[in-house]
């Protein structure tokens, strides 16, 4: 199941590429994409082992405000 969930999350990088690399702040929107999918991909690997935060997309909204201050 977790071999099943690297090759979702490895299509979902190979669909998004090609339009990652064609903005013009392309350092920027890889460090926030990555950072979102590594935190997807951690809550996903949390909820199969029947260990997932209370509630993930709390974690996920407190990371985008960290990141991205007054957004």
């Amino acid at each position: 199941m977790v071999i099943g969930l690297i090759a979702v999350f490895c299509i979902v990088i190979l669909i998004d590429m090609p339009g990652l690399l064609k903005t013009n702040h392309r350092i920027k929107a890889m460090i926030i994409y990555f950072f979102l999918l590594t935190t997807g991909f951690t809550i996903s690997l949390l909820q199969m082992m029947d260990k997932a935060p209370i509630s993930p997309s709390k974690i996920i909204e407190n990371m985008v405000k960290f990141i991205i201050p007054g957004g």
